[in-house]
């Protein structure tokens, strides 16, 4: 996802991009994935959300019960819509994908599947990889987002490799609604066009729709008595042990799941740098920072990272900054940025499946969203004092502004212009600073007649995306 964002945003900056992509069919698994605020208007502004269609599900309701299935936590998505500016859709990862490919394509993104990249070699001039198919490719810039597996972060950092911080271990897995109405016809009365989790001792239970409201997404979590380090098989009877004390109709439709694969939450160290020392090979997305999934933003941050990315590569193209000084104003902004989503998403985790006494303070905090909802009110937090935020950190906005609302190309292009005021001295009469309005006249010059021949050397560039 990262890396298809990247691709789209460079290529809308003005630079050519080629894609390389591992696999020989572009494509991605169908599990579900949340799309926020922080990325939702990035699908908005290049159009994605057109392509998506229907297959964007925008729920009424977000609702929180304990395992015993007493409601201790509810939020509006259309008052997070209206605190953020910008939607909260549900979707398939798949769906998602096909969406940012297709956008990719229509800007005139150069797609090479079939193209695993095997031997790195950077100068200061350029990077070439070769394929394992011995293949060849030379650019002047190289965005590594192949993954946590990450080859090109292998070959810059060797030794930085993710970690499994916890003994959480997560699984997932598609419902048709058709089938668990059929066999469990009492989850009608949950189930209304609702994000419903289940929280209690050491886990929770995530149910929501995708595929415009015809599929049941299913992901559990649960702390298990080991640290999950590598995907692990598990018995299906005692995946379902895990949750036998918990809500019935939550555990029937578990008993409608098949899957049995028990995966890592794996995350990397916060790094000092994700470049090369040329500063024209540089990682992206979960190459960069994978993180647990508490605040449902993994995917989001490496959006974040390609957006805001492709903005300071347009600055590139014209003329303000040098490619280093694009790579290293990414890094300055992003770097910390992940680090505090990380953190976030321990914490979430952490309240989420709090016990005993802890988990007690947590429902008593949200009792006012309760109180709110029962007393039929337009919008709850209208009723609440402004300084409420709430717990369940993920779907409420307001909980993590610094998250939600957060627009990587506007910050990137702030990033831009604070580092050239940086670097150029201001006119005491005019309390202008005179150097970087000059060169923004120039850039004016040029988007009039005869541009195309008067683009600098840099707007050439050939900026690859792996």
């Amino acid at each position: 996802m990262g890396g298809l964002a990247a691709a789209i945003a460079i290529v809308r900056a003005g630079a050519r991009v080629t894609l390389l992509e591992a696999a020989k069919e572009l494509g991605e698994i169908g599990a579900g994935i949340q799309v926020f605020p922080n990325v939702s208007r990035l699908l908005i502004r290049w159009g994605v959300d057109e392509l998506i269609g229907r297959n964007l599900v925008l729920v009424d309701e977000i609702n929180t019960w304990s395992a015993d299935n007493q409601l201790i936590a509810r939020f509006d998505p259309k008052v997070g819509a209206r605190q953020a500016g910008f939607p909260h859709w549900l979707v398939r990862r798949d769906h998602l994908h096909a969406g940012l490919t297709e956008c990719a394509r229509r800007h005139g993104v150069e797609l090479i599947v079939g193209s695993r990249v095997e031997i790195l070699k950077h100068s200061n001039d350029s990077v070439t990889v070769t394929t394992t198919q011995g293949v060849e490719h030379t650019f002047d810039l190289l965005v590594g987002s192949d993954g946590i597996k990450s080859t090109i972060r292998h070959a810059l950092f060797p030794g930085v490799v993710p970690q499994a911080a916890s003994t959480v271990a997560a699984f997932r897995g598609i419902l048709s609604y058709e089938e668990v109405f059929a066999k469990v016809p009492e989850a009608r009365q949950l189930l209304r066009n609702s994000m419903d989790g289940w929280i209690g001792p050491n886990g929770y239970i995530l149910l929501y729709p995708l595929t415009a409201g015809t599929e049941l997404n299913v992901v559990t979590l649960f702390q298990m008595d080991h640290i999950v380090k590598v995907p692990e098989v598990m018995e299906l009877g005692e995946f379902r042990k895990l949750y036998r004390d918990w809500n019935p109709i939550a555990r029937e439709i578990l008993e409608l799941v098949n899957y049995t694969q028990k995966w890592p939450l794996l995350v990397l160290p916060p790094m000092k740098t994700w470049s090369n020392e040329h500063k024209n090979v540089v990682l992206l997305g979960d190459a960069a920072h994978c993180m647990q999934n508490h605040m449902a933003q993994g995917a989001a941050t490496a959006m974040e990272d390609g957006a805001f990315l492709g903005t300071v590569i347009g600055e590139v193209v014209r003329g303000m900054i040098s490619l280093p000084e694009a790579t290293d104003l990414y890094e300055k902004k992003r770097i910390p940025r992940a680090w505090v989503k990380q953190q976030a998403s321990f914490v979430s985790g952490t309240i989420n499946m709090a016990v005993n006494e802890a988990a007690e303070r947590r429902n008593k905090a949200s009792a006012p969203e309760v109180k709110c909802w029962d007393r039929n009110v337009v919008h709850p937090s209208d009723l609440l004092p402004p300084t409420y935020r709430s717990w369940q950190m993920y779907c409420a906005p307001a909980s993590v502004p610094g998250i939600l609302y957060y627009d990587p190309e506007g910050d990137a292009d702030n990033a831009v212009c604070e580092y050239l005021q940086s670097k150029t001295e201001m006119d005491p009469t005019t309390l202008v600073t005179k150097g970087l309005w000059e060169k923004w006249w120039g850039v004016i010059d040029n988007n009039g007649i005869g541009a195309d021949e008067e683009r600098s050397a840099e707007a050439d560039r050939e900026l690859t995306q792996i």
